[in-house]
């Protein structure tokens, strides 16, 4: 019996030794009793309030795609869904309630996709939508565009691989162009003034052809676009050479094509495309 007993203490005893130590018994005991660490914040629910906001103005951009198209004409109660759930989100914004509204955001995200995808077949199947004209919500969805494909930190020094945070802009403006029926866009690659002229013109072309080939990655059609280099040519801004302006150097400079652009850049426009005839013509 005493040796019965004995086993039973030795066995209890080794048992409490092999217990993982305090905080680290799994997720659940760490949520509940310990504060997350950056590391550990950063890989759940809780994205600095700006990519929040961004990415809500972004959704907020897409469904007015879809009403600019005529969607309440086919689809009014998904339409109506489509609404109560993003004016859910601004209410969590206004609140601070950041993770509530990053959980609903990746929601709302992919209803805003099966819809659009709903809504385009039911729009070939019936007709039921009227044909679009150049309303302000698209003119403005195409400028978001350029906004988005021409922001800043694209790339870092002498690499023509994307950095994470253009990589993100680049899926949102390709979130965007998928829901265009059709847009014509020119990407030229720049350099700073480091190195030579030929290899800024190689590098300048590898920048371009790369924001290309991720946008059709995220599903663009890869035909409408055209790319160029201008290599160091053309600088970001003339101020004194400095670090800061050399990173500002290293970008792809995105232009929407538009036969009715009126612009300030129309000018420029116009002799970018003079310069994609006259270089499509040597191809041939």
């Amino acid at each position: 019996m005493k040796a019965r007993i004995a086993i039973v203490i030795f066995m209890f005893l080794g048992g409490c030794a092999s217990w993982p130590d305090e905080g680290q018994g799994g997720l659940a005991e760490k949520y509940q009793n310990y504060p997350l660490d950056d590391q550990q914040l950063d890989e759940t629910f809780n994205q600095p309030e700006s990519v929040v906001r961004s990415e809500f103005e972004h959704l907020v951009l897409k469904l007015e795609l879809l009403k600019a198209q005529d969607i309440n004409a086919c689809m009014p109660a998904q339409l109506l869904k489509a609404q109560i759930y993003e004016n859910r989100i601004r209410r969590l914004i206004a609140a601070q309630m950041w993770e509530d509204a990053e959980h609903d955001l990746l929601i709302h995200y992919h209803g805003l996709n099966q819809l659009t995808n709903h809504f385009d077949t039911v729009r070939k199947l019936t007709n039921c939508a009227a044909p679009t004209d150049e309303q302000p919500a698209l003119v403005n969805v195409k400028k978001q565009i350029a906004e988005l494909l021409n922001s800043d930190n694209q790339f870092a020094f002498n690499a023509f691989e994307i950095t994470p945070k253009y990589a993100v802009r680049v899926a949102q403006a390709a979130d965007l162009i998928k829901q265009l029926e059709s847009i014509s866009i020119l990407l030229i690659g720049h350099t700073d003034s480091v190195g030579s002229k030929n290899s800024n013109y190689e590098l300048a072309l590898k920048r371009a052809e790369t924001v290309k080939h991720w946008l059709g990655v995220y599903g663009v059609p890869t035909y409408n676009i055209t790319t160029l280099t201008q290599g160091s040519l053309k600088p970001f801004s003339e101020s004194e050479q400095s670090e800061q302006k050399r990173h500002s150097d290293r970008r792809v400079e995105a232009v929407i094509l538009d036969a009715n652009v009126q612009s300030e850049d129309s000018k420029h426009v116009k002799s970018l495309m003079n310069w994609t005839k006259i270089i499509e013509k040597k191809k041939e």
